[in-house]
């Protein structure tokens, strides 16, 4: 009979020793959940930064890109006006050599 209290006290301890390792590794495994937790919601509000900075330098280049659309536009124009005076000088010499 003693033997069996025995086992049974030892049988408990031993329980009671597993139970409070599987706790201790539950409380660890949330520890390190919450940590991971909070570097993800950082590496986030950084990945935020930095595409409203992306987001302003898509901005600036969309209007560079229009600027850059008018100047050639009126490069075009010149270019064009430049061709016309050509041809006019050189119906000119012809009219009128030297």
């Amino acid at each position: 009979m003693a033997f069996f209290l025995a086992a049974g006290i030892a049988g408990a301890v031993f329980v009671g020793m597993r139970a409070w390792r599987a706790w201790q590794a539950f409380i660890s495994l949330a520890a390190a959940g919450a940590a991971a937790a909070e570097r993800l919601a950082a590496a986030t509000e950084q990945l935020q930064a930095r595409s409203e900075v992306a987001a302003a330098r898509v901005e600036e280049l969309n209007a560079a890109v229009t600027r850059l659309r008018r100047a050639q536009a009126r490069a075009h124009i010149l270019l064009g006006a430049w061709g016309e005076v050509r041809s006019l000088l050189r119906a000119a010499n012809v009219l009128s050599p030297r």
